[in-house]
């Protein structure tokens, strides 16, 4: 849906952003075990919600004209999905194991 917006600083280089980070954040996560509390992991998220958040305000910030509809649809929609993915994410990688607390 980004990419169908056309733009590239607003819509298509921002959620490549977050694909590339995203799948970058997964494949460390993985590779060290999958560990409950690592804060790499956790930063490695952050620069992509910036990406996701773009995404929803980048067209206003920079006078894109679209109808109220597409911006919507096109901006407003697919940023705020990627931003709550993102951060739901990041809590997931955030998580402590329930006995570091006993």
């Amino acid at each position: 849906m980004v990419a169908a917006s056309g733009e590239v600083l607003t819509g298509i280089l921002p959620a490549v952003v977050v694909l590339v980070l995203a799948v970058a954040d997964y494949a460390l996560w993985e590779r060290r075990n999958r560990p409950w509390h690592d804060w790499t992991v956790i930063l490695l998220v952050l620069p992509a919600i910036l990406a996701a958040v773009w995404i929803c305000v980048g067209g206003l910030v920079t006078g894109v004209e679209r109808s109220d509809e597409a911006r919507l649809l096109l901006e407003v929609g697919p940023g705020v999905a990627l931003t709550g993915l993102l951060c739901t994410l990041v809590s997931y990688h955030g998580r402590h194991h329930p006995l570091d607390g006993r």
